[in-house]
Order: structure tokens, then sequence, then C-alpha cells
């Protein structure tokens, strides 16, 4: 029997070798302006000898639809005629989001928009408007009129440029906003939208006015504002958004093309004011995803290849199925410091590409040196020759790996918006930090989840061995509710500390899921301390760059704790039971000497918790 097994073990890996095909080249596309080609007539055949395959395009609505119902398309033919004869294929962005209009030299025309003059002329109240009333440049995607008029523009836009450039265009961006990702933008940090029918809409669902959200949260103050209707009002905006996106989308799709969706990074301080929490109820309307990082976090410039990865890993498990990372450099153009960034762009879209629904990536927001300077030290024809997707693994490859889902929850960055604690936002920095860790681990298979995954019962929960959740502190009682069920039917559950400790309003709950993970009391520390773990020392150190010390935790009855206080052997910073595990501090993201010592506990402690769920419960 067991050599028929093997017989049959090594048939099957025989046949997924013959059958797995090497990946296409991945898109490689860089936004291409009308000055640039103004500039540089020979630009695309220069891009195209650097190894870039696409050029990414905005179609302004204005241009197009300068008269009512009357289009134009000549004013583009010139532009994206060179381009395509120069070799690049495209990518087309259809820009109906308010976008302050440019002329053909790039400079800025006071007082037009990417939106029909004659649309705000005839509907001066289609514009969206913040929480002070002041009216902004972005479209009400949602304003009947511009429903109306929209629909038509974008049918005729892709079927002109899809009849024009057959087997050119990979598919069409649907610009809501000014920066063409699908969400809220935003003036001087004021909320949106509060113009008179959203009120309206808001106050008829939930017989009360939108909240103003005109303050930050941030949880080194302790406890948040609660906001009795901020989880209704990310529901409703979000829900404004996804109807409209899918409506337009399927404009696109009616014309045998792919709907393309922009994303704004997420897991943010200004993930509520955007309200990127969109990203996890669009999956089935847009065919290729767009998740952008432009190497800043709001407050200042940010070195770190790791930020796309991780995103692109969360894009997969949402369930897009074909995902494209964004890598923007504007703000270190602006800071003339470009060139230090693009080692790390190479390395961030190397690692976003070894994973199988990464299909390519685009690059913008710096001067195209094609010949020398910050494109050329991309090597971008290297990248993409390198960017080879490994092949399937065999079941038998597969079901020897750990695999970990880490919960990522929208709700808990709505919470906290504005975070900044410390100098940084922890709910984040826990988050990317446990990824980073994890998936660097030989054996580990690890999947940033979010909420959607736990509320409709997605198949990735059943294959996970255990889930993690890294300093998300706010978040529903469903949420907890769905990690109790999982836990209850076998997985492992594993927190750093305070999960769920207030709800989605911000309200406290003062649990962490007690009653799961054993916890009897907790009591906080702002110093540091000395820990016993299997007779070795270890030391805890207060850092400056952490809100907090850490909590010293009393388990219940059956649970255990692994690192007990040197002089009270009943309480400690890792309490462990059945299939669950509590760390009382954030091993993650300590930097000290001490550091490495306790991350390497956090993996072992973690790969342990994991081996222990029961076969038949997988």
């Amino acid at each position: 029997m067991k050599k028929i097994l093997r017989t049959a073990a090594v048939l099957f890996s025989l046949v997924a070798s013959v059958c797995y095909a090497a990946p296409a080249s991945p898109v490689s596309s860089i936004i291409v302006m009308p000055w640039d080609l103004n500039q540089n007539k020979n630009l695309p055949s220069e891009l195209k000898a650097q190894g870039v395959s696409h050029a990414t395009v905005y179609l302004n609505w204005s241009d197009i639809e300068s008269r009512k119902g009357q289009y134009g398309f000549a004013h583009y033919h010139r532009y994206v005629d060179a381009i395509v004869q120069g070799g690049l294929s495209l990518l087309l962005v259809i820009d109906m989001g308010g976008r302050p209009y440019k002329n053909e030299t790039g400079q800025i025309v006071p007082n037009l928009s990417t939106v029909p003059q004659w649309i705000i002329a005839a509907h001066p109240d289609m514009a969206m408007r913040n929480f002070t009333g002041e009216a902004s440049w972005q479209p009400d995607f949602t304003d009947p009129a511009v429903r109306k008029y929209a629909a038509p523009f974008i049918a005729q836009t892709v079927e002109h440029f899809s009849k024009r450039y057959p087997g050119k265009v990979l598919g069409y961006a649907i610009g809501l906003q000014e920066e063409h990702e699908i969400k809220y933008g935003q003036m001087g940090y004021q909320w949106r939208d509060y113009k008179e029918s959203t009120q309206q809409a808001f106050a008829k669902k939930y017989n009360a006015k939108q909240p103003v959200i005109n303050y930050n949260n941030n949880i080194a103050a302790g406890v948040p504002k609660a906001e009795p209707l901020l989880y209704a009002q990310k529901e409703f905006r979000e829900a404004r958004l996804q109807e409209a996106t899918c409506a337009y989308a399927n404009v696109i799709r009616s014309k045998g093309a792919e709907a393309i969706g922009y994303f704004a990074e997420t897991f943010t301080s200004h993930d509520a004011i955007y309200a990127t929490g969109i990203v996890e109820k669009l999956a089935s309307c847009i065919d290729i995803a767009v998740i952008d990082f432009n190497f800043y976090d709001g407050y200042g410039l940010v070195a770190d290849s790791d930020v796309l990865p991780t995103l692109a890993n969360y894009m997969g498990s949402l369930g897009y199925k074909k995902v494209m990372v964004g890598a923007y450099a504007e703000r270190w153009e602006a800071a003339k410091k470009t060139q230090e960034l693009m080692s790390v762009i190479r390395r961030s879209i190397a690692q976003s590409l070894s994973q199988a629904h990464v299909i390519g990536y685009e690059i913008g927001g710096f001067q195209h040196q094609a010949n020398g300077g910050a494109l050329a030290s991309l090597e971008m024809a290297k990248l993409n020759a390198s960017a080879i997707k490994p092949p399937p693994a065999t079941p038998g490859q597969r079901d020897a790996q750990i695999k970990i889902g880490i919960l990522g929850s929208t709700t808990n960055f709505h919470v906290w918006h504005g975070e900044r604690s410390a100098g940084r936002n922890p709910h984040r920095d826990a988050l990317f930090a446990s990824y980073k860790i994890l998936s660097q681990e030989p054996g580990m298979d690890i999947h940033i989840i979010g909420e959607k995954n736990l509320l409709q019962d997605d198949p990735i929960i059943q294959q996970l061995d255990a889930i993690l959740v890294p300093h998300q502190a706010a978040m529903p009682q469903s949420i907890k509710a769905k990690l109790t069920t999982y836990w209850k039917n076998g997985g492992a559950l594993i927190q750093d500390m305070r999960l769920g400790e207030f709800d989605e309003n911000g309200k406290p709950t003062f649990d962490w899921m007690h009653e799961v993970f054993g916890i009897a009391d907790i009591e906080w520390k702002k110093s540091g301390g000395i820990f016993l773990i299997d007779g070795t020392i270890y030391r805890l150190k207060p850092m400056p760059g952490l809100y907090v010390s850490y909590a010293a935790i009393t388990p219940r009855q059956g649970y255990k704790v692994l690192a007990t206080e040197l002089l009270n052997r009943e309480k400690g910073i890792v309490v462990r039971g059945e299939r669950t595990l509590a760390f009382g501090f954030l091993p993650q993201l300590l930097q000290d000497k001490n550091g490495p010592a306790w991350k390497r506990l956090f993996i072992d402690e973690i790969k342990k918790i994991a081996s222990t769920r029961p076969l038949a419960s997988k």
C-alpha cells in the first residue's frame, strides 16, 4: 500500500511539473503624461528598452466630453498613438474624480478640473462637501446627475479606445477622486461627504446626523472618544463607494474590458477619513486591483520595502485574483531624494512579484530618466526577468507548512483615526512586523486576513492552523464571536495584547476575550521587568518608541504562565492555554539588545500553539 501511495505521489509530481507553464513577464507600467511626451518624443521606445511594458495614461472627462453628449477623442490620439507605436501597451485611467486640470505643458489651469464645466454649471450641488460645509472638486458618485452622465461617458470611452488599440489595453481604471483611488478625498484633513442629500440619506437610515470627526484617537491617551455612530458611518460611506464602483465597473465589463481599481495603502492612521476599508468589499467587482504606496506615512518619508508585499498578500486573501502593486516617489522627488528610494522600490516590487496573484507593478512620481538616473537604476528589465513564480506546491508540500492568518481589522484602524502614539501607529507596526517576522520563518505559510474573511466564513479560515491578532484593540463583537467559533472548532488563537478592548465605536469592553484566553486579571506596568522562562532569565526594558511597557497577566485555572515575573510566579507576560497564546506586550516591536531573544520566543511559541490543531478539524 505504501508503495502504491509513493508511486501515486511521484506521478502527481510529474504531472504537475509537466502541466506547469512558465509565467508571462509581469506587467510593468509607468505613468506617462502629455508633457512627458512633449519633452521627449522618443520616450516610449526608451521606456520599452528599459523593461517597461505598459504606459498608464489618464483620460480626462472634461477633455472627452467638453460639450454635453459630444464625445471627442482626437485630443488623445497623438499621445496614445505615439505610446503604442513606441512598443508599449496601455493601462487607461478614466479620470472623473475632480482632479485639478493640467494643460499639455503640465501647468495647472485655475478653476478647472477633470469634470466637465457644463455638468458643474448645470448641477452646482453635485460636488461633495467637507464637514465644514466647504465644497470640494470631487463629484458625489451617488448623485443621480453624475451617474446619469458618467455611465455613457465610460461606455463611449472604453468602446473607442478598445477599438482603436485592439489587444493593447490591459484595462480601465475607475477614477472616483483626485488621486484616482477608490476612496473619499480630503482637503485640510476634513472628512467627506456632508452635502445635504448625503446628510438626508444618513438621517433616513439612522435617524441621526452623521458624526463630525474633527479629532484624533491615540491609544497612548487611554480611552478613545466613544462615537455612538462611528461604525454606522463607516458602513454607510463604504456602502456608497461600493455601489458606485460596482456600477461603473459593470459598464466597463459590458464593453468586454477589464475593470481596474486603485486602492490606497490601508492599515494606516488615515484609513477612516478615506474609507479605505472599502477594499474588503470590491473583490467581485474589480478584475485587476492596484494597491498603492508612496513611501510616505503622512508625517515623513518611509523607506520600507515590506509594505507593498504585505498589502499584496492581504489583497490575495480578500479574493482579488489579479493584483498589481503601485510604487510612487512623488514625495521623495520633492525632497530630492529619489535616488535613495530606488533600491527600496526594487526590493519591494521583487518581493511582491513572488506572490502568485501579483501580475505586475506600476511606478510613478519621478522624472523619466530612461537612459540614466533614477529610472535606469531601477533596472526594470532585470527585475522583470527575475520575477519567476515558483511552481505550485504539491499537496504534501502544502500540508507540511504551518498556516497562520494574521488579522488586520479595518474597524480597528477606523476607531484609531489619526493614531500617533509615541510617534508611531502601534496597531499598524505590530501587524506589519508580525507578517515580516513570521513570513521569513521556514515552514510557515502566512496570510494577512480581514474581517471579511471571518464574517463570510471564507474557506481560507478553515485552512488555517492559527489566527494571530496583533494589537487590534478595537473590533466588533461579531468578529470576537467568529474568532471564538474558530477556536471551538479546533483552531488556535494568538494575541499580543488588548484584543478588542474597545468596540467598533470606541467604547471600552474591558475584555480581551478573557474567557477564551484564560485571563483572570491584568495589571499594567510602567517600568521594565525581569521574567523567568524555562529557567532562563529574560529582561524587558521600556522603549521610547512604545507607548506602554507591558501588562502582567494573572491566568485562570487551567492556563499556564510561560514568562513569570521573577518575584511573583503567579503572573507573567505570556499565558498559554488549550490552543491559545496571549502576550502582555509587543515582542515583535522590541528593538533593543534583548529584542532578538523575545522575537525568537514569539516565533517558537506561535509554532508550538499552531501545531496543536487536531487534524480532523482541518
